[in-house]
C-alpha cells in the first residue's frame, strides 16, 4: 500500500488543498449524512465495510470531500484497506483508495462506487411521491477542483471550474437555486470589460419524485424513476461589453440539493439534484449590449423504466411560448451579437455522497441561443439609436437517463493521476448502464423576428 502521506503531500503540493468541514457530533441533517443499518431483505456486497458510529465517528472531511478522517477505534475501521468499500454514512461511501493512521485519526481516501458495488440484493421503493420543495443544500467549501476563470478567450480553451453557491471564481459567480419553483442557476460575470447577469430555470410545479429498484446477485433486474412537475423553461440575461472581449466559462455547481428519503431496509436513500451551466458570448464590437427575458411551458413527467435489460424513457411534452423570448431581445451594437447558455439539471435517487452520486438518474439539458443583429442595417444611426435589428432565438432541450455514478471531470483527473501512481485501473467520469447514456432530442425551437428577408 502506498503510504497516505505520499498522496496527501502530493495533493497539497499540486492543488493546495484545505479542510472543508469540521468535526463534532453529527446530527441527522449534518453534512456527514445518515448511517446505514441494513435489515433483513438486503445483502451488501462482500467488499463493503460497515463502519460503526455513523457521523459520530467522523473527525473531519478534507481534500475537497475525498478524504474522511475518522475515529480509528470505530467498529470495523481496521478493515478499511484499499479495494474495500467504506460505508460510513449516506455521504461517506466509496471505494477505498488509501488509508493510514495520522495522529489520532484514520485518514481514508475514497473513490466512486456504483449501487451494485454496495448492494448485492434488495428491493427498494418510495411508493409515495417525495416532495422536492423541502430540498436542502449541502456543499463542499473550497473544493480543490475550483479554478479561477482564465477569461477573455477567443484563442484559449474554455475555462472549466467548480463553484459552490455564491463563491466567486475569477470573474464568475454562480448560485444554485432549488426547488419550490424549480431548479436553476443565477450567475454574474465581471471582467475584461464584460459585465453580465442572468438566470436560467427549469420551472417545476409541486415537484416530486418516486422510484423502484430491484437488485439480485449484484445485477439490476428492474428500475423505475419518475420526476414529476416539469412545467417550463425560464431565461433572463443582461450583458454588456466595453471592449468586445468574449468569454466561455463552463461551471459545475457542486451545491447538491437533496431530500433524504430515509432508510429503506436500512439503506439511506436520497433524491439529489446536480447542476451545471456554461455561457458563451459572441460580441462582434465594443460598446455592445444584449438582453432578453422569456419563458416557455414544458408540461409533464420525465424519467424511465428498466426491465429485462431494456430502458423505456418518459419525457415531457412540447414547448409552448408563454412570455416571448425573441420579442424581448434588446441591445445596441454596430455589429451582430450572440449569447449562448447551456444548462443541465440531473436528478438522482440513490446514495448521496459528498463528491460521488450513485443511483437512478434522469437529466434535462437546455441550450438557449440569443442573437441580435446589427442595428446599423436598420436605418443607420437612427436604427442604432432605436435598437433595431434582427432577433433570433434557438432553444434545444435534450434528455438523458441511466443507472450509475457520476464524478466531476476535474475530480476524475486528480483521482486517476494518483491511481496511476498506485498502478491501479483508472476510473471514468460516469459508470453504469447503459454504458453510453443515450441523448434524446426533446425540443428544437427557432424563432426569428421581424419576418424580413434580411433576417432570414
Amino acid at each position: 500500500m502506498v503510504p497516505f502521506r505520499v498522496l496527501a503531500a502530493a495533493l497539497v503540493a499540486v492543488l493546495g488543498l484545505t479542510a472543508c468541514t469540521g468535526g463534532g457530533a453529527a446530527k441527522p441533517d449534518s453534512p456527514y449524512g445518515i448511517a446505514p443499518a441494513p435489515r433483513e431483505g438486503v445483502t451488501l456486497h462482500p467488499d463493503v465495510v460497515l463502519v460503526g458510529g455513523g457521523g459520530r465517528s467522523v473527525r473531519s472531511v478534507t481534500d475537497g470531500g475525498l478524504t474522511w478522517r475518522i475515529d480509528p477505534n470505530a467498529r470495523n475501521a481496521d478493515q478499511l484497506v484499499p479495494g474495500k468499500v467504506m460505508f460510513l454514512t449516506s455521504r461517506g461511501v466509496g471505494r477505498v483508495i488509501d488509508a493510514r493512521r495520522d495522529g489520532d485519526d484514520l485518514a481514508v481516501t475514497i473513490g466512486p462506487v456504483s449501487l451494485t458495488e454496495v448492494i448485492s440484493d434488495g428491493t427498494f421503493s418510495a411508493d409515495q411521491p417525495v416532495s422536492l420543495q423541502e430540498a436542502a443544500a449541502h456543499d463542499i467549501p473550497d473544493p480543490f477542483w475550483s479554478q479561477p476563470d482564465t477569461s477573455p478567450a477567443t484563442t484559449k480553451p474554455a475555462a472549466t471550474f467548480v463553484v459552490p453557491a455564491g463563491l466567486r471564481a475569477g470573474g464568475m459567480s454562480v448560485e444554485g437555486v432549488c426547488c419550490s419553483d424549480g431548479v436553476g442557476a443565477r450567475f454574474t460575470y465581471a471582467g475584461s470589460g464584460l459585465r453580465m447577469t442572468g438566470a436560467v430555470t427549469f420551472v417545476m410545479r409541486q415537484p416530486s419524485a418516486r422510484f423502484h429498484l430491484e437488485i439480485s446477485g449484484t445485477t439490476i433486474e428492474r428500475a423505475e424513476l419518475e420526476i414529476r412537475g416539469a412545467a417550463g423553461l425560464r431565461v433572463q440575461v443582461d450583458a454588456a461589453t466595453e471592449t468586445g472581449a468574449n468569454v466561455h466559462p463552463v461551471v459545475f455547481v457542486p451545491v447538491n440539493w437533496s431530500v433524504p428519503i430515509g432508510q429503506i431496509l436500512g439503506i439511506p436513500f436520497s433524491v439529489t439534484v446536480k447542476q451545471a451551466i456554461g455561457i458563451r458570448t459572441g460580441f462582434s464590437a465594443a460598446k455592445s449590449t444584449i438582453k432578453a427575458n422569456g419563458e416557455y411551458s414544458l408540461g409533464g413527467t420525465f424519467g424511465f423504466g428498466y426491465a429485462n435489460g431494456r430502458f423505456g424513457p418518459r419525457w415531457p411534452g412540447g414547448l409552448q411560448e408563454t412570455n416571448s423570448l425573441v420579442k424581448s431581445i434588446d441591445g445596441l451594437s454596430v455589429g451582430a451579437n450572440a449569447l449562448i447558455i447551456d444548462y443541465d439539471a440531473k436528478f438522482y435517487i440513490g446514495l448521496d455522497a459528498l463528491v460521488f452520486t450513485a443511483g437512478l438518474y434522469a437529466k434535462l439539458t437546455a441550450t438557449v441561443g440569443l442573437t441580435k443583429g446589427s442595428s446599423i442595417g436598420f436605418g443607420g444611426l437612427s436604427g442604432l439609436a432605436a435598437g433595431e435589428g434582427c432577433r433570433r432565438v434557438d432553444v434545444t432541450i435534450n434528455g438523458s437517463y441511466g443507472i450509475g455514478y457520476t464524478v466531476p471531470a476535474l475530480v476524475v483527473e486528480v483521482i486517476n493521476f494518483f491511481l496511476r501512481i498506485f498502478n491501479a485501473d483508472p476510473i471514468a467520469a460516469e459508470g453504469g448502464i447503459p454504458k453510453r447514456p443515450p441523448i434524446a432530442n426533446l425540443i428544437t425551437h427557432h424563432q426569428i423576428t421581424p419576418n424580413l428577408p434580411v433576417c432570414g
